[in-house]
């Protein structure tokens, strides 16, 4: 497992390597035996103790320096750590490595594998619903599907460090970075031809300037590159301002023994600057250093008149020397005994049960039917255990969903038009009691249906819904109807002389809006009455200027009363003449309910 960490415990002054034998053990226990001694552990709730075992020649080393690095950027130090713990909250490999020092300044180093359980893919485990469903009906049930199989974790060799965005370099900005290798067998030290080649991405203005050089972890260091006063090339293409902090464009140098190229100059530059040259110190040097730890490149720049940036490096081993990449993969159970108690796969959570459990490879499958008996969202977990004892779970969430309608709109005046619409994803059958003592409407396909209210009244408009299942569940809107207010308004002007203009008195829809119910009554100067209204409703009323008789009235001036009462209840009143000293009734309005009507030929 990699990580740029570079912890003291391989910055420690190199004496003496691996004189002092270390030897650790865990309340870990190896299960993966063609690994060795690898040990096995769970993530997150597992607390993992490592006890240190120092000796020297044979006898117990008891004054010392403890150094732990647990390699998921946990680190912990001093003379009182022989034995230590950790918790990892991640799955996956681990090399845990402990250096001691002791009081003579002897030293010994161990590299200990751990593998921690990784979380199986879960990504299949779910409720078993259409894409359109939201949940189930209540006192209906739902079935879940568990489906777990194991991920492969594969180690990651980290060889080179990009710098996004580049690193300037400067007089007063030296260059510093480190690739860590923990990989490589216990005391595996450098042999000559192990590195291939190592490169570096930068640009620079005057690489004459420039010292280049590599550490390994015991302090020992191979100049790729140093000053040079006669060699004032570029590297790379830096911009025009040599001086500028902005980044140019980078070329690839590489560093190799088996270079024909010579060490990098002006000349060897000229004409394919991307090329292999020989390193100022041949890598030979490096002989005896051990493989695992630090890697360390120092760039210097030693003149204030350029810089540069570096953009990556990196050290490229011979194939026979790269570390083999570390794998594994958890193996899943249906059951395991552990202590005595079994524990395998299974479904949890409210009315949850009938798990029936299937293979297929390394796969486990898990089904099992769920009935939440409450509204709302409800957790289950679905367990698995692994080979060497981690619990293993995932929780998904089976929603009760309330039976829901919405009504648009939900208030307005008579001869109000409604348009209902079921939002509840389960239901199969939708069933409208409009609440208006009208006939109930089933509709199966579609979730919409309109309805007309003519009169005002409070309606309590109920959906009925019912899944595949046959469970039912219902939802009530409150459907508010009024009535627009009443007006008034009499015409005073007719002409009944057969010209089909005006021939007619009568009302408009509009002059008599929201009225329920209507008189009229017409009297002639001599308040003699010419014409009476037969019947309530307002629409039916005309009078073409003939009397009761069935004569044609002469023309001149008539009289007018009106009886009428609106919708909203407002009461019009006319009366043929004034009472002195009547106490107004507030519920009548006498405004408009009487009149004159000038009639012309």
């Amino acid at each position: 497992m990699k990580r740029l960490i570079i912890f003291v415990l391989f910055l420690l002054p190199h004496i003496v390597f691996s004189q002092l034998n270390i030897s650790i053990t865990s309340n870990l226990v190896p299960l993966y035996p063609s690994d060795g001694d690898t040990l096995s552990g769970c993530r997150k709730d597992s607390v993992i103790t490592f006890k240190a075992t120092v000796t020297d020649g044979g006898s117990p080393v008891t004054n010392a320096e403890y150094y732990w690095d647990f390699d998921d950027g946990t680190t912990t130090f001093g003379t009182d750590k022989d034995s230590v713990t950790n918790q990892y909250a991640e799955g996956g490999g681990y090399r845990v490595k402990l250096k001691v020092v002791d009081a003579s300044m002897q030293e010994g180093f161990k590299i200990v594998p751990v593998k921690i359980a990784v979380a199986p893919d879960y990504s299949k485990t779910k409720v078993d619903l259409p894409e359109d469903v939201n949940g189930i009906c209540k006192g209906s049930s739902g079935k879940l599907l568990g489906t777990a199989f194991p991920k492969e974790w594969k180690d990651t060799i980290k060889y080179e460090v990009p710098e996004d965005p580049a690193i300037e370099i400067s007089d007063i900005k030296p260059y510093q970075s480190s690739l860590p290798f923990d990989e490589f067998p216990e005391g595996t030290t450098y042999n000559v031809g192990d590195i291939d080649s190592i490169g570096i991405n930068l640009e620079h203005s005057d690489m004459g300037n420039l010292q280049i050089k590599l550490t390994c972890e015991n302090g020992t260091s191979v100049i790729l590159k140093d000053y040079d006063a006669s060699n004032h090339a570029y590297l790379g293409e830096p911009v025009d301002d040599e001086a500028s902090s902005e980044a140019g464009t980078p070329y690839q140098y590489y560093w190799s023994n088996a270079s024909s190229s010579g060490t990098i100059n002006s000349t060897t530059l000229s004409p394919v600057p991307e090329a292999a040259y020989l390193p100022e110190q041949s890598f030979d040097n490096f002989a005896g250093c051990p493989m695992n730890g630090t890697w360390t490149l120092d760039i210097t720049d030693n003149q204030i008149t350029d810089n540069g940036f570096i953009f990556s490096w990196f050290i490229k081993f011979k194939k026979d020397v790269e570390p083999k990449t570390w794998t594994f993969t958890d193996t899943l159970l249906q059951y395991k005994t552990i202590n005595g108690i079994i524990y395998g796969t299974f479904w949890e959570g409210k009315n949850a049960g009938g798990t029936t459990i299937l293979t297929n490879g390394d796969t486990i499958i898990g089904n099992a039917a769920a009935a939440p008996d409450v509204y709302g969202g409800h957790g289950y977990t679905f367990h698995v255990i692994n080979n060497f004892g981690c619990p293993q779970d995932t929780t998904v969430i089976l929603t009760v969903e309330k039976a829901s309608a919405t009504a648009t709109p939900e208030t307005g005046t008579a001869k109000l038009d409604v348009k209902f619409e079921n939002t509840t994803s389960w239901a199969t059958e939708k069933e409208w009691d409009f609440g208006d003592k009208s006939p109930a409407e089933l509709i199966i396909e579609e979730d919409t249906i309109s309805h007309k209210y003519l009169e005002k009244d409070d309606y309590y408009a109920v959906l009925t819904v019912t899944d595949d299942m046959g469970c039912v569940d219902t939802d009530t809107i409150l459907i508010k109807v009024d009535v627009e207010p009443s007006k008034l308004e009499v015409p005073n002007v007719f002409t009944p002389n057969g010209d089909g203009l005006n021939d007619v008195f009568k009302f408009t829809e509009e002059s008599l809006k929201g009225m329920k119910e209507f008189h009229m009554t017409i009297y002639n100067r001599w308040g003699q009455k010419v014409y009476e209204t037969n019947s309530t409703n307002p629409e039916d009323f005309s009078w073409d200027g003939k009397n009761k008789l069935g004569f044609t009235v002469s023309p001149g001036v008539y009289y007018y009363v009106i009886t009428a009462t609106g919708k909203d209840e407002i009461i019009y009143k006319g009366d043929r003449g004034s009472k002195k000293n009547k106490t107004p009734d507030p519920n009548v309005q006498t405004a408009g309910a009487k009149g004159v009507i000038h009639v012309f030929r």
